[in-house]
């Protein structure tokens, strides 16, 4: 780091004061701008009226805990990601190491030849040597021979990428699947794939120049791309929500290397440190690439993010895979943070920062969301002027929609280098309907969490 970039970085973390300027202002004088607005717009006066002190009180605890969700908490991860975005340079390597690919694969004959072929494509952009390793953990399906007759036509094409299929008897789990293939793999760097996403031609390079110094692994951004179908729309909704939890949050997480989940999508490790928690560590949690990583965490290494590493997933397409999805998500992270990596809450470090905002913001929030909307009939009922309690929410709601579409503009910059993305903003006031689906799975694996369940793959 060069005098000049010393000299900028007290000024630039300067920059994390706003958000609470911001809040306090929003906070403070939000009130009379939405009386003020009420008056002039509807051209309704109205009278002074005592209020009862409980629905005050509830009207001021949810109003100051949005307050603080869409202003200070959107504004400290939009600068936090900002900085991310300036503070690493790409480093190449004056010697490429080695990459081992491991492509852990159960039943996804249709997915695994486009997989497989874009990381032919990786390697193909990068200087080093690579080889892909391919287990199929007991698929009942032609998983296998597609993989193999990938392999064999690419024998030719690629000389220098060593290629090697291994066929487990039985499903054993993908943890299985990535033990086999650490216990053969040579290079020095581990790059993990899950069978059913696809990496552009670049990812490759861009995340072994982000590995450098105390990062023992890498990530990048995930696009949710519902196999191929563009014109989904859970997909849509999906990558909207994608666009602001990796192109913002997690690109957030990486000003101090400390991202919080690598994803089996797409991402890199230190082949050592993997082999040793993989084959050391009992890895038993329904979410393992969090677990995996917060495992890193423990160690004390530093995961990094590279956020024009692009790889792509199959996204669910229908409720019913959404929802599943989202349990198995919400399930292995509680059984993470509260039972497997639990000191991690209690170490003195920007990691339990992390891990504490993600339950008081998302886990709590969940319950106050449904809080919110369980009480929205009593403090109707209950208001001293219906019409004017009416008229403020409806300028309050306006003000979070126009604060919530500047947020997610900059999440689209920020993961697709474009404030637009398309048609993708046209589906941004259809977003709540994640927002409840995410609000509803969490409140469900709270109380299936304190009653024993640890989720399940489905």
């Amino acid at each position: 780091m060069n005098h000049n970039q010393l000299k900028s970085r007290p000024l630039a973390y300067a920059l994390f004061i706003l958000p609470f300027i911001l809040t306090y202002l929003s906070w403070a004088y939000f009130p009379q701008t939405a009386q003020t607005l009420t008056t002039n717009l509807f051209n309704y006066h109205a009278q002074p009226q005592a209020a009862n002190s409980l629905w005050l009180a509830l009207i001021t605890f949810f109003y100051t805990w949005y307050i603080i969700i869409a202003v200070g908490i959107a504004s400290t991860w939009i600068i936090a990601a900002f900085l991310a975005r300036k503070k690493h340079a790409e480093i190449k390597h004056v010697f490429p190491p080695m990459v081992s690919f491991l492509v852990p694969a159960y039943n996804q004959q249709t997915n695994i030849a486009k997989c497989v072929n874009s990381l032919l494509k990786c390697t193909e952009k990068y200087a080093g040597n690579c080889e892909i390793i391919i287990i199929d953990d007991g698929s009942t399906d032609n998983t296998y021979e597609t993989a193999w007759s990938i392999v064999k036509a690419a024998h030719e094409r690629y000389p220098r990428v060593h290629c090697k299929i291994f066929k487990l008897m039985a499903n054993l789990g993908k943890i299985e699947a990535l033990r086999t293939g650490v216990k053969t793999a040579l290079g020095s760097v581990i790059a993990v794939v899950d069978a059913d996403s696809e990496w552009t031609e670049n990812t490759l390079t861009k995340l072994i120049n982000g590995l450098q110094g105390d990062r023992k692994a890498v990530t990048g951004y995930v696009n949710p791309n519902g196999n191929a179908v563009d014109e989904g729309f859970l997909v849509k909704l999906q990558r909207l929500e994608y666009s602001r939890g990796l192109g913002v949050g997690r690109l957030a997480q990486g000003l101090g290397d400390d991202v919080l989940v690598v994803s089996g999508a797409v991402g890199v490790y230190d082949a050592d440190v993997l082999r040793e928690i993989l084959l050391e560590q009992n890895v038993r949690s329904v979410t393992e690439d969090l677990e995996i990583t917060l495992e890193l965490h423990q160690r004390g290494a530093k995961v990094g993010y590279v956020n024009d590493a692009f790889g792509c997933t199959v996204a669910p397409l229908s409720l019913g895979l959404l929802w599943r999805q989202r349990l198995r998500w919400f399930y292995g992270w509680l059984v993470n943070t509260l039972r497997v990596h639990r000191g991690l809450m209690l170490k003195r470090s920007w990691v339990s920062v992390l891990l504490w905002y993600s339950f008081v913001f998302e886990f709590f929030g969940a319950f106050v969301d449904f809080a919110a909307l369980a009480a929205f009939p009593f403090l109707w009922w209950f208001a001293p002027d219906r019409l004017l309690f009416g008229l403020n929410l409806l300028v309050f709601g306006l003000y979070g929609f126009i604060v919530g579409f500047a947020f997610q503009v900059v999440a689209l910059k920020f993961a697709y280098g474009s404030y637009t993305c398309g048609n993708l903003l046209f589906y941004f006031p259809l977003y709540v309907l994640l927002r409840v689906v995410n609000m509803l799975a969490r409140v469900r694996v709270v109380f299936g969490f304190l009653t024993g369940s640890n989720g399940k793959w489905h």
